[in-house]
């Protein structure tokens, strides 16, 4: 995996992705422009409609020349969101590893992620994008970004709450799970302290609670099992330590669970990731060495987690 330096990244950067973003941001600049033409031709017809015959009228000339603008071109920012897709996250997934694609039309179908059995509110909406698949190593892995909401009726109100937000990984584990072992953050030892094992306890939505030896991995961590040894024997101290270094890495309340083959990853993060931007340049280093960072973070579990050490082999 080609884990870059700050140097070999920004020479990367100018070599290959700086060439591409200019030309995506001649044209964004053109969009931008006609924009704020239909704007302004909106307003000039607005204001006085809007002083001399009616507010309704004076809004309407500005949402018309909107809608103008939108049909003329939307096309052309659709094209251009996809262009920085294609050829600016794509080329940085290969920079990164070439065994690895980049879909940004595709993402984590429903049914993984339910499988995964980490976020078990029932859901109305599901949606995704930018997915990521290919082998690192020995390990096989996807990940893609998941918005999943629950639709909430409460008499003539309807709220939408989401249920998760971020960043979805499943990779091979290289085992076949008798049991299935969850790791989620632990909300109740960090409000309630000691108390927090009974309020655990208390989780009919989970399998038993399983108690470890590890202080620091407890206080961060709930871990519950169907297989009370095979869980114990899946958190090896080695492994335990590798989950705490990676959530201290993402600086969120990251969620696993080990299910048949697999472990699924759950990242929450409140943001839209690798979208062009369209109401700020595109030549942004600090936007792409973001976008990297994430990528790296995701491809990076595999390392991580050492997961092509194969301890186990598959029965």
């Amino acid at each position: 995996m080609h884990m870059a330096s700050e140097d070999s990244l920004r020479a990367f950067y100018d070599a290959s992705l700086l060439p591409v973003l200019q030309e995506i941001e001649a044209e964004r600049q053109k969009v931008l422009k006609a924009l704020l033409i239909h704007i302004g031709i909106g307003l000039a017809a607005g204001i006085p409609l809007f002083a001399f015959a009616s507010p309704i009228a004076g809004i309407a000339a500005v949402v018309i020349a909107a809608i103008v603008f939108f049909i003329r071109f939307g096309s052309k920012i659709g094209e251009l969101k996809k262009r920085f897709k294609e050829q600016v996250i794509g080329q940085i997934v290969k920079f990164i590893h070439a065994d690895l694609s980049f879909d940004h039309t595709r993402f984590i179908p429903q049914s993984v992620y339910n499988k995964s059995k980490l976020y078990l509110s029932s859901i109305s909406r599901y949606n995704g994008d930018d997915m990521v698949s290919g082998t690192v190593g020995k390990t096989n892995i996807r990940f893609s970004e998941l918005h999943t909401q629950q639709v909430r009726k409460t008499g003539k109100s309807t709220t939408v709450v989401t249920i998760f937000r971020g960043l979805f990984f499943v990779a091979d584990f290289n085992k076949n799970f008798v049991g299935e072992t969850f790791v989620l953050p632990d909300t109740a030892e960090s409000t309630f302290g000691g108390l927090g094992t009974f309020f655990q306890k208390m989780n009919m939505s989970r399998p038993k609670l399983v108690k470890l030896e590890d202080i620091e991995f407890e206080k961060a961590f709930a871990v519950y099992g169907s297989d009370q040894i095979e869980a114990r024997y899946i958190l090896s101290t080695a492994l335990m330590q590798r989950i705490l270094t990676f959530k201290k890495k993402t600086r969120c309340d990251i969620s696993l669970s080990f299910i048949d083959s697999s472990v699924f990853i759950g990242i929450p993060v409140n943001k839209d990731l690798f979208e062009a931007p369209m109401f700020s340049s595109m030549i942004n280093y600090s936007m792409i060495a973001e976008y990297y960072s994430y990528l790296t973070l995701c491809i990076g579990i595999v390392e991580d987690l050492d997961l092509n050490t194969r301890i186990w082999s598959k029965e």
